[in-house]
């Protein structure tokens, strides 16, 4: 079968992820991982072919897709900040933080930027209460507290222009 969004490529992927699995069924998570890493987005037609491809109801996935707030239906910004706005972090100063990051990438939370490079979105835990205000630009994990300046924070956003 001939696929628009799941390239050769694509598919080799998720194959050799389904068979790392018993149950069809935990191959959707990583493969929509794969597809939104590909297109920054989770394109609806990618989502009908995924279902054809893994042989799962499109119901199911397109479940999974609106239930987790880590895939996005709509072009995601070239670089995705998760900042932990959970108690240790708020105490640790993510509300400080968050100004800095406003201002530096120019997204206000929940938002992007006018250039699209950059997204920020609160969230309520990314696991890392040790490096209290924590957050994330993209998969890549940041330890706040080390942050004493706009200039420090500047150093690591350079990284992902």
């Amino acid at each position: 079968m001939e696929y628009k969004f799941l390239t050769k490529e694509l598919q080799e992927k998720i194959k050799a992820i389904r068979n790392k699995y018993l149950v069809k069924e935990q191959a959707i998570i990583p493969s929509l991982h794969l597809i939104q890493e590909t297109y920054r987005d989770i394109p609806q037609e990618a989502v009908e072919e995924l279902s054809k491809f893994l042989e799962i109801p499109l119901a199911d996935i397109e479940g999974i897709v609106s239930f987790y707030d880590m895939f996005r239906f709509r072009k995601n910004a070239k670089n995705h900040i998760r900042l932990c706005r959970n108690l240790p972090c708020h105490l640790g100063g993510s509300r400080k933080l968050l100004k800095m990051l406003e201002k530096l990438t120019g997204a206000e939370a929940g938002g992007h930027s006018p250039d699209g490079k950059w997204y920020i979105e609160l969230v309520e835990c990314i696991g890392s209460c040790a490096i209290a205000p924590s957050f994330l630009i993209n998969y890549d994990l940041y330890d706040g507290s080390k942050i004493k300046s706009e200039e420090d924070l500047k150093k690591i956003l350079e990284k992902y222009k």
